[in-house]
């Protein structure tokens, strides 16, 4: 080969941009070398490549499984500026530019109907195999695992070396952190075909941004996002205006959202400290926002609300003459809703993007020692068809709506948690207590400061009653019906209590603790 000749390696699954890439590099130069379908691809746009197979002096065997694995092409990758000699001795041509991605297994496994075999066949050997090599000599090879990165190679290219350096370590790093998902997607799924495993061992994660701190001041933070998570959430959104997000606005909004998308009927969540503080579900957005804004004033200030409807400029006025607000969260916003929200520079406006998949996923919790990692709490018994009336007075078709309301917003409240509603609106809120009654006292307190009538309203509990004292204070405070999970020793206790007092009882055998 020409002495004055560079070498780029390029075996690509992606070919995005490899037009791009390749033509650049021949006006520099360089000559490529390629295998299988990047070769065909290539040649078919006429780009001028040699086959590895004249590099290795050996042909691609065993239907490609065997073509980039060679001393001729390791050796070009892994030679340091004082290896002239063994590379000319050994005839052995220098490697100065590697572009390689792996074969599609995340992708292949992914597919509804995938199979094992397939998977094994996508289990990529040489690529990675390069990758290391490269990245590991970074200083002489510099290693492009993206398309998106062949740009800013193309602008470095006739930078200093210094620059070029800098650049290579970059993408070194990149590299070894494409090996590594890599191969955690495979130990993951070969965990999970193999031994049964129900949650991956191994994560892998995408940056987003460092946050300004934690939960608190002293504290650091991070936020991290799965690879191809495709679910609606505060990641997958666009941020219309306002600060960045902190720790807490995440949290909160995180739970807000995915409050307010649990509802198919025009529905505002507003959240405080983890909390839905008000839930309301009406015809009309902008009246859901009032009602559950009116469920509690005092504790929405300063809260985070979110909307599975478009917010337009009424609503927005609304909200910002009612309360300060640190964060709004909604699928659309009028231009007129947007032009009114910069009056408040700093509320964070974000719409959130819609995805069909919304599969279940894992959650993780750290503790001292471990993690502790469960599925999110869904379940598909959990509909109102499978609940069980299991007192005498069966509730009427508009309590049985409000029942499943409030049993909605329940499992989104921290435990103990006793949720008041009437008309698909909260009415009193109880969260986190260490006993079930003072939730019950805290949630009718919250009543009566707001002067909203719990007179026929519904009860929700997050998990059972372990006394009968809820369902008296229930009935002092003039609720009609109480949907929990049953359960308890004290069922019958309880049943009978709710008959004795007139009140409608539902089971629904789920229970929602949320700590």
């Amino acid at each position: 080969m020409s002495g004055n000749k560079k070498i780029a390696l390029i075996s690509v699954s992606d070919k995005k941009n490899l037009l791009d890439i390749s033509s650049f590099l021949i006006k520099n130069n360089f000559q490529i070398v390629s295998t299988g379908g990047t070769y065909n691809a290539l040649k078919a746009e006429k780009i001028p490549v040699k086959a590895v197979s004249e590099i290795t002096q050996f042909p691609e065997i065993m239907d490609g499984r065997v073509k980039t694995l060679h001393p001729n092409i390791h050796s070009g990758l892994l030679a340091r500026e004082q290896d002239d000699k063994v590379l000319s001795d050994l005839k052995i041509d220098r490697i100065n530019l590697l572009v390689v991605n792996f074969y599609p297994f995340e992708e292949i496994i992914n597919k509804e109907d995938s199979n094992y075999e397939d998977a094994i066949e996508n289990i990529d050997i040489g690529g990675p195999a390069m990758v290391r090599a490269a990245a590991k000599n970074y200083l002489n090879c510099c290693v492009l695992t993206s398309p998106e990165d062949y740009s800013e190679y193309i602008k470095n290219f006739k930078l200093n070396k210094k620059s070029q350096d800098i650049f290579n370590k970059k993408m070194s790093l990149k590299a070894f952190q494409a090996v590594a998902h890599y191969d955690i997607c495979i130990a993951n799924y070969l965990d999970k075909t193999i031994n049964n495993e129900k949650f991956s061992k191994f994560i892998s994660l995408n940056k987003i941004n460092d946050l300004r701190y934690g939960e608190n001041p002293h504290q650091s933070a991070t936020l991290y996002q799965e690879p191809n998570t495709k679910r609606p959430g505060l990641i997958n959104s666009k941020k219309i205006q306002g600060k960045d997000l902190s720790y807490n606005n995440i949290v909160d909004g995180d739970s807000a959202l995915s409050c307010a998308l649990s509802f198919n009927d025009p529905t505002c969540v507003i959240v405080k400290h983890a909390n839905p503080c008000g839930v309301a579900s009406n015809e009309n957005i902008n009246q859901a926002y009032i009602n559950a804004y009116n469920t509690d004033p005092i504790s929405a200030f300063g809260g985070v609300i979110a909307f599975n409807r478009k917010v337009d400029e009424f609503l927005m006025e609304e909200i910002l003459n009612k309360q300060f607000v640190e964060l709004i969260i909604a699928p659309s916003f009028s231009k007129k809703s947007i032009e009114l929200s910069k009056i408040k520079e700093n509320v964070r406006v974000i719409q959130y993007q819609s995805f069909e998949n919304k599969n279940c996923k894992h959650q993780i919790k750290g503790i001292n020692d471990g993690f502790l990692i469960q599925d999110e709490d869904y379940s598909d018994l959990d509909h109102s068809k499978n609940y069980k009336v299991v007192s005498k007075k069966i509730p009427t078709k508009k309590e049985f709506v409000d029942l499943y309301f409030s049993w909605v917003v329940a499992k989104y409240v921290k435990s103990n948690a006793i949720v008041f509603a009437k008309n698909k609106t909260t009415f009193g809120i109880g969260a986190g207590q260490m006993s079930r009654i003072d939730s019950t006292l805290i949630a009718g307190i919250k009543a009566e400061q707001q002067n909203l009538n719990l007179q026929g309203a519904v009860m929700a509990s997050d998990a059972f009653f372990p006394f009968s004292d809820n369902v008296k204070k229930a009935s002092e405070l003039g609720i009609s019906c109480i949907i929990q999970p049953g359960g308890s020793q004290r069922d019958d206790e309880v049943i009978k209590t709710a008959d004795e007092l007139g009140i409608s009882l539902v089971f629904t055998g789920i229970r929602h603790f949320r700590h």
